[in-house]
């Protein structure tokens, strides 16, 4: 399987996994946050053979609202900024796109 690399474009299916890229910021606004299994794919792991696909425990918003903490069940967490992105399963990346549109409506 090639490699990609974070962020990928909101939309983006995982050809392995099915999971669908969201936007970190999309889903730290959204009701699903902390709901929903959503995963961070970490490329570095993957090149090293290790597990690549770390659980999101919820999505904190700095702020300022340009950088946002994914937090893991480890209690460790990444600060990324807007455009990163996130995966959550089809049928999770489906509803959110719902309730963004509905909030933007």
């Amino acid at each position: 399987m090639a490699k990609f690399h974070q962020p990928k474009a909101p939309g983006y299916v995982c050809p392995k996994t099915g999971r669908v890229a969201v936007l970190a910021a999309d889903l730290a606004r959204s009701d699903m946050n902390g709901d929903a299994w959503a995963y961070f794919y970490n490329e570095e792991a993957d090149r090293m053979g290790l597990e690549a696909w770390r659980l999101v425990e919820g999505i904190d918003p700095h702020t300022h609202g340009n950088e946002f903490d994914v937090c893991f069940a480890s209690g460790t967490f990444k600060t990324v900024g807007p455009l990163m992105t996130v995966f959550l399963g089809a049928a999770d990346a489906a509803r959110l796109a719902e309730e963004l549109t509905s909030k933007n409506a």
